[in-house]
């Protein structure tokens, strides 16, 4: 949804930034995706969650601005003037087959629209601020009025249009030739308006070709209508099509807005000397309407679940503040015609907290102790084991548990025991037979499988799994193969051997308050074609049993602001290690980088032979404000400029 600050301004008092207001639309669970000047005025973008369709158009978020921050005063809202009609009712008769699909239907006439009209000036720069375009002087205004207060309108050229009016489901096979220039087939699930020639518009979707609004457009019929939502969601993704009407229907928009737009629509017309109008004709069905559900207000379990005493009379002012109507002789509540997203009194105890504040809700540490669980435990002492070996340029593997002989023979292992393991008796393919008893040989053709692809110096794999004997034990696997260095002419290189793998046993060790001593590991060397392997494998079985205590991180509570992320992918040459890139991004210490993903390793076809494409995501926040667009890229321009000046990095595109 976008909107400009100007435009909000027709309806509330800004006294702030516009900066203090996006904090507060985010704060308040309408998140604020970008901010841009354009003409003087600030471009406000905000995502916006399914269930608020209240939100899709400026006067929605008045209205949610006003009921958050009290600062936000609303100004008086223009009543519109009676007007006498100055032509009278087109002779069509408009029909509803099915009325529960559109128990609200209003339409007007216009006539003797002039071929040299346009659109009023403030209204046609609004649109473009927010990237609409022009399409037709009358079609212009109706999209105006859908973005200024949220019900869809359609315009159809009268003197296309035979016969009466109606709306319907499609027949079988019934086909529609769109505005967008495409034709779609329909099903009986397909609301549609039709004459009595053809379909006019599929439904709350989009308009045909037959009766659309062009240049030489005389007179019009303009729809301002209600329909069900759970009759037109997800049609347009059927179809493979979105609309900003289908956007709006689907997620429900409020029933008593077709006749005000109708008028407001009049009142432009009259101000502006534009058209003839007819009267407003409302065609309703009144027991169809959604209705409001009553909930009943527990108030007790509010201030216990939101974590605050907050009074009856506090908790009755904020849900009323929403449009709510509170019933004192029932204690019940019942939500606006304009908020269907209010259902049951969980939703309730959410909009408390969220018009309350999250920001105002204290946090209170529990009173009660809890102990971790074992596989909580688990999960801790493997994460802190893997991001050890990562610091340390160990990639990663994970294989499937199941492996066969014919696969392992073709590696010419001598080590009977790479062999020994575990038939299945019922197994469901010959290629996946056996349970391994070791993870070495997987990781051993894990590196023989790269070494044949990019032939590199140098390999540090790891794996933690399960492995099957007598008993199900898991463990830790290291294999490690050529060059302990990097390339580096002030450092003599070397072969991995078994020191290696000792130090990263202490290193383990040293992590979780052991000695080496006490740890169950075995390291030693395997060969195979030529070619000699270091190996570590270490139970963390036994690992668990001796841990008593976890390095505890320190606490971090989680920002209130959205994140950005940045994509980049860049060549850098092979000898380079993904731990030596972490090691200089950390030594810049861009306070708002939280969090570096590694998302794609890549060398091959189109990447040069002494080259390596790496692909990484930047995720920065800001503790105490909502990062901007502007502020992410000058942190990744510092970042790559350390880059290139360290690795000499090349940016693909």
């Amino acid at each position: 949804m976008k909107l400009t600050r100007s435009w909000l301004e027709d309806y509330i008092d800004i006294p702030g930034s516009t900066e203090d207001l996006c904090h507060q639309l985010t704060m308040a669970g309408l998140e604020v995706d970008d901010i841009s000047k354009i003409d003087n005025d600030d471009l406000i973008d905000i995502d916006l969650t399914p269930n608020r369709s209240d939100c899709l158009s400026v006067y929605g978020v008045a209205r949610e601005l006003n009921s958050i921050n009290k600062l936000y005063k609303s100004k008086p809202t223009k009543k519109n003037k009676k007007i006498e009609s100055s032509c009278k009712n087109i002779k069509i008769n408009f029909n509803i087959s099915q009325k529960e699909i559109c128990p609200r239907y209003g339409y007007m006439y216009l006539k003797n629209i002039s071929s040299s009209l346009e659109v009023p000036e403030n209204i046609k720069k609004r649109l473009e601020n927010i990237g609409i375009k022009s399409i037709h002087p009358i079609v212009d205004i109706l999209n105006y009025l859908m973005i200024d207060i949220g019900q869809p309108l359609h315009a159809y050229d009268a003197d296309k249009i035979e016969g009466d009016i109606t709306v319907r489901f499609a027949k079988k096979n019934e086909y529609i030739k769109a505005l967008d220039g495409n034709e779609y087939k329909l099903t009986e699930k397909n609301i549609v308006v039709s004459d009595s020639k053809e379909i006019i518009s599929l439904a709350g979707i989009i308009g045909s070709d037959h009766c659309s609004v062009n240049s030489d457009t005389k007179n019009i019929i303009i729809e301002s209508a209600f329909f069900d939502p759970k009759f037109i969601a997800n049609k347009a993704r059927e179809l493979k099509m979105q609309t900003e009407s289908s956007h709006r229907f689907e997620r429900g928009v409020d029933f008593n807005l077709p006749e005000e737009a109708l008028s407001q629509l009049r009142t432009i017309f009259k101000d502006n000397e534009i058209c003839e109008c007819s009267d407003i004709n409302i065609i309703s069905y009144a027991n169809l309407l959604p209705e409001s559900k009553e909930v009943e207000l527990k108030f007790e379990k509010i201030s216990s679940l939101i974590g605050i005493d907050i009074s009856d009379s506090e908790i009755i002012n904020l849900l009323t503040s929403i449009g709510c109507e509170y019933n004192k002789k029932n204690n019940t509540i019942k939500n606006p015609s304009y908020r269907f997203d209010l259902n049951i009194h969980a939703d309730y105890i959410e909009e408390i907290a969220r018009v309350y504040g999250y920001d105002n809700i204290p946090i209170v540490p529990e009173k009660i102790s809890i102990q971790p669980s074992k596989k909580y435990q688990t999960f801790e002492i493997i994460n802190e084991i893997k991001q050890y070996l990562y610091k340390n340029s160990y990639s990663e593997c994970i294989n499937y548990s199941f492996v066969n002989d014919s696969t392992l023979e073709n590696y010419n292992w001598k080590n009977q025991e790479f062999f020994d393991h575990y038939k299945i008796s019922n197994y469901m393919s010959v290629e996946q037979n056996k349970l391994r008893s070791n993870l070495t040989s997987s990781l051993i053709k894990n590196i023989q499988y790269n070494n044949n692809v990019n032939s590199e110096n140098s390999y540090r794999f790891f794996e933690v799994s399960n492995v099957f004997g007598d008993n199900i034990d898991q463990v830790l696997t290291c294999v490690t193969f050529g060059d302990r260095y990097e390339e580096n002419w002030s450092l003599k290189n070397r072969k991995f051997d078994k020191y290696d793998m000792t130090t990263i046993v202490e290193d383990i060790a040293k992590i979780f308050g052991l000695q080496k001593d006490e740890l169950d590991y075995v390291i030693k060397d395997t060969s195979s074609n030529k070619m000699k392997f270091i190996e570590l494998t270490l139970s963390i079985s036994n690992l668990l049993s001796k841990v008593t205590k976890i390095p505890k991180e320190k606490f971090v509570s989680y920002s209130k602001f959205p994140y950005i992320r940045r994509d980049l992918s860049f060549l850098i040459d092979v000898t380079i290690t993904y731990g030596s890139i972490l090691k200089l991004i950390e030594k810049i210490n861009v306070l708002s980088l939280k969090k570096i993903l590694l998302f794609d390793l890549y060398v091959g076809k189109n990447i040069p032979a002494d080259k390596k494409s790496l692909g990484m995501g930047f995720i920065f926040q800001d503790e105490a404000k909502t990062l901007t667009h502007d502020q992410a890229d000058a942190y990744v321009r510092e970042i790559l400029e350390e880059l290139r000046s360290a690795f000499k990095i090349e940016l693909r595109k």
